[in-house]
């Protein structure tokens, strides 16, 4: 079942807009205005972007894997901004060679007018000097060519083996050197707001972007959102449950960072679908 051509599917996700109330529209909006679709840096990644997305219709993010390396990143960064793409290139602090290799990555990154980025660790080994994101962090803060936006990662399901508290406070030691967190794909609502809540009190100020997979196969989910082989993951549900969320008003929440594994037809055509359609529901 591809979410785009399925009607069931269209009629119910509209029945669930609909049923939003006009706050809960505004929010959505909110969401769908703020994201970002994120790509693979893949070598035939820049014509089907183009092709399915131009310029302007949707703020790109580009990921950093261990396989393509954070040069391929921003080697596709680089020719996406130069043809009008909004883009924000995902930095894994392990890629790194040297510090050699991060002053000539932040050169670059300014030459195209690149001022967003997301620093993330890595899985990979470390190829330098830099460990941790934390690491990575505190060298951009020093640089002369810093971007003026830098986000790190955020877990509201936590990570195995690491103390819920113990990570909070890392998240909160590492925002005095970002300015914005972006979550780790979650699979509840009620579970993101509760986090962001928690740190709120803990006394993170930073906006938060919240990580989602968008219209793809097997999205890696668990419990309820979990998709069968094969199947398409429709993000609509969890749009909707956390628009319909006055706390979110009170949260700096600032919109979705869609995870498309290169989905982009699909995941494009369902952000401007479901935007649409927050526009167009009743007024109940």
């Amino acid at each position: 079942m591809v979410v785009g051509s399925d009607r069931r599917a269209r009629r119910r996700n509209r029945r669930s807009i609909e049923d939003l109330d006009r706050d809960g529209r505004v929010r959505l909006r909110r969401l769908l205005e703020g994201s970002r679709l994120v790509i693979l840096p893949t070598s035939e990644i820049i014509p089907l972007v183009e092709s399915r997305s131009p310029p302007g219709s949707a703020a790109l993010a580009v990921a950093c894997t261990d396989g393509l390396g954070v040069d391929q990143t921003i080697a596709v960064s680089e020719v996406l901004a130069s043809r009008g793409y909004e883009v924000t290139p995902h930095l894994a602090a392990r890629q790194f060679r040297s510090q050699r290799h991060l002053d000539e990555t932040l050169q670059r990154l300014a030459r195209r007018s690149i001022n967003r980025i997301l620093v993330v660790r890595g899985r990979a080994q470390p190829r330098g000097p830099f460990d941790t994101a934390g690491g990575l962090l505190e060298a951009i803060g020093r640089h002369a060519k810093a971007p003026g936006e830098v986000g790190i990662a955020g877990y509201p399901e936590g990570l195995p083996d690491v103390d819920r508290h113990r990570l909070a406070e890392r998240l909160l030691a590492l925002s005095s050197h970002a300015t914005f967190v972006s979550t780790e794909i979650t699979a509840s609502p009620e579970g993101l707001l509760r986090w962001a809540a928690e740190m709120r009190v803990r006394g993170l100020e930073s906006p938060i972007e919240v990580g989602i997979p968008g219209v793809v196969r097997n999205p890696g989910l668990t419990g309820q959102a979990r998709t069968r082989r094969g199947e398409w993951h429709d993000p609509t549900g969890f749009v909707v449950q956390l628009a319909a969320q006055p706390a979110l008003d009170h949260l700096g929440v600032s919109g979705l960072r869609i995870e498309t594994a290169n989905e982009i037809e699909p995941c494009a055509a369902w952000r401007q679908r479901t935007y649409d359609l927050a526009h167009q529901a009743r007024t109940v």
